[in-house]
């Protein structure tokens, strides 16, 4: 089945090709993907008539808003959290869960763990027992039970951030002088920073410690920066943005990219592991991008095998160092001449072609 054999690829780069296993997995989405079979006809783009990754027809992520596209039977089902109240809700029914955890066990530790070992972690995230839908939460239970050392902990409960239990599991660390790794999404950073703030708190993090960060930084509320977290997590905990690893992730996507700040790396450019690729399309024309210019950013990931492919999203990039840097949301305009609507998946003639 191709899911191994992209299950083997993840493993081990050596035991496949890219381009072979994007053409074969495109082939198995096509027949088992109703939806996208026809935006694929309708497009004259089918198993048959391309030769390249690049050729694969694009599903905008805005889709998994309103369409179902998984190609084989759903064993766990996750929803996007959303930032703005009443919004749809992106659903990704995921046949595949143990693909997922592989993808976790051989990109986390890459961008996280460079030196190796198990440090203790503390997570400010919801446990998948508390999220039963969320994409990020099952991937940092698997983190924790994958790669987390003695003394990891989540302050994160049924009311949200718990701040008492982060103070002390932070002094803990300070006073055993244990190199840490906290797990965290943007908002909940800013609520336990908040937090210290409020009680005038510091703590000076032993070396080496470092931080994972994800999510966008846009809330219901309020919009926070990357620049003004990163000064107040030196000036609470001590950490250095050089010890701030970013990750772009989505719901609609298994595989997420990293930045590599913990190995020199740029800290605001992101890689991808071996088994995605990411491109920079002009939002015209839906063309690659000349280098260096700014368009739309598109992933094509082999884990996603289970569901589509080739997802163009909403996110504005540049290609650079290897990788992509993020600079912003497309609006309107940008999105008018590739946005697909559940009618177009669905067979409407207004098919937009890539």
């Amino acid at each position: 089945m191709i899911a191994d054999a992209i299950a083997r690829f993840v493993a081990s780069p050596s035991s496949g090709d890219f381009e072979a296993l994007a053409l074969a997995a495109f082939a198995f989405q096509f027949e088992r993907v109703e939806p996208y079979r026809r935006l694929c006809e309708r497009s004259s783009r089918t198993p048959r008539s391309i030769d390249t990754w690049r050729e694969i027809p694009l599903v905008p992520a805005i889709a998994m808003k309103s369409v179902a596209l998984n190609a084989a039977p759903a064993r766990v089902t996750f929803r996007s959290s959303g930032t703005t109240a009443g919004a749809r809700r992106s659903v990704h029914p995921h046949p595949f869960p143990e693909l997922y955890e592989l993808v976790i066990e051989r990109s986390f530790p890459e961008f996280c763990l460079p030196c190796g070992g198990r440090p203790p972690m503390l997570s400010l995230i919801p446990p998948f027992s508390q999220a039963t839908d969320s994409s990020l939460s099952f991937m940092i239970d698997h983190v924790l039970a994958a790669c987390a050392g003695e003394s990891s902990a989540t302050a994160c409960g049924a009311r949200g951030l718990d701040l008492p239990r982060a103070r002390s599991w932070l002094a803990a660390r300070q006073r055993d002088g244990r190199p840490y790794l906290v797990l965290a999404t943007a908002l909940a950073l800013d609520q336990c920073l908040r937090g210290l703030e409020r009680l005038d708190l510091r703590f000076r993090a032993p070396a080496a410690s470092a931080l994972f960060v994800t999510g966008g930084f846009k809330t219901r509320r309020a919009e926070l920066t990357l620049d003004d977290l990163l000064a107040r997590l030196a000036e609470r905990l001590g950490l250095p943005a050089q010890a701030v690893v970013q990750e772009y992730g989505m719901t609609e996507l298994t595989s997420q990219a990293y930045t590599r700040s913990l190995a020199g790396g740029p800290t605001d450019v992101f890689v991808c592991p071996h088994w995605m690729r990411a491109r920079v399309l002009d939002p015209a024309t839906l063309e690659e991008a000349p280098a260096g210019a700014e368009g739309l950013l598109a992933l094509l990931d082999l884990a996603n095998v289970g569901s589509v492919l080739h997802l163009l999203t909403e996110d504005l990039a540049r290609g650079a160092d290897g990788g992509f840097r993020l600079t912003g949301r497309a609006g309107g305009a940008e999105l008018r001449g590739c946005s697909l609507t559940a009618e177009e998946l669905a067979g409407s003639p207004r098919c937009i072609e890539r």
